[in-house]
């Protein structure tokens, strides 16, 4: 009896070793077997097509001697024509001889001018006319002074050295004048002289 009592423990025992070594198999080869893959970095995306910005309006056109300046809106404020144009990489400027051109305001000409020489600041976009410039509005009006300078920022002129501003029955000497592209603001200062003429 006895005998047969440890027959049948040392058959459970040995079939419940056999379970414990199948589930122990079992759950290291679970652990053993590969990690899930680690989700792929999201593809790089391919950039999107955006709308093309339209071209900005050029603030320095050259064509051929023509200079033409534009204010950010796009207008034209100054025109220059040159016997000779040299770019000057260094200082950032168009140097320009025998120089004809005009000074736009609201959309029209409104200042014709000659000057022996002219430069053209690329980084400042203002333009220096020199050498004694000579000018007149569409009225009429005649500027005559040793140099003139556009000042892009301000939009204005300022014109220096023996101004002389004739108008009709009155002409005005100066050092010095500031003032629109039209001439219809002039500010005058420094030896003023102002003579009526009939």
């Amino acid at each position: 009896m006895l005998t047969r009592t440890r027959g049948i423990w040392l058959a459970s025992l040995v079939a419940a070793l056999a379970l414990g070594a199948l589930i122990g198999a079992r759950w290291w080869g679970d652990r053993a077997a590969a990690p899930p893959a680690e989700p792929a970095p999201p593809a790089a995306q391919e950039p999107v097509a955006s709308t093309p910005e339209p071209p900005e309006t050029p603030l320095l056109e050259i064509q051929g001697t023509k200079l033409s300046g534009t204010d950010p809106e796009g207008r034209r404020v100054w025109d220059l024509r040159a016997q000779t144009l040299a770019v000057d990489r260094l200082r950032q400027r168009v140097v320009m001889t025998s120089v004809t051109g005009e000074f736009y305001g609201g959309g029209k000409a409104q200042l014709a001018f000659t000057a022996p020489s002219a430069v053209f600041n690329v980084a400042s976009k203002d333009v220096e006319l020199t050498g004694g410039v000579a000018a007149r509005t569409p009225d009429g009006r005649t500027l005559r002074a040793a140099r003139i300078r556009y000042a892009a920022g301000e939009g204005a002129l300022a014109a220096f050295g023996g101004v002389v501003l004739t108008q009709s029955g009155m002409s005005i000497r100066a050092d010095e004048l500031r003032t629109d592209p039209a001439l219809a603001q002039p500010r005058f200062s420094g030896n003023i002289v102002v003579r009526i003429t009939e």
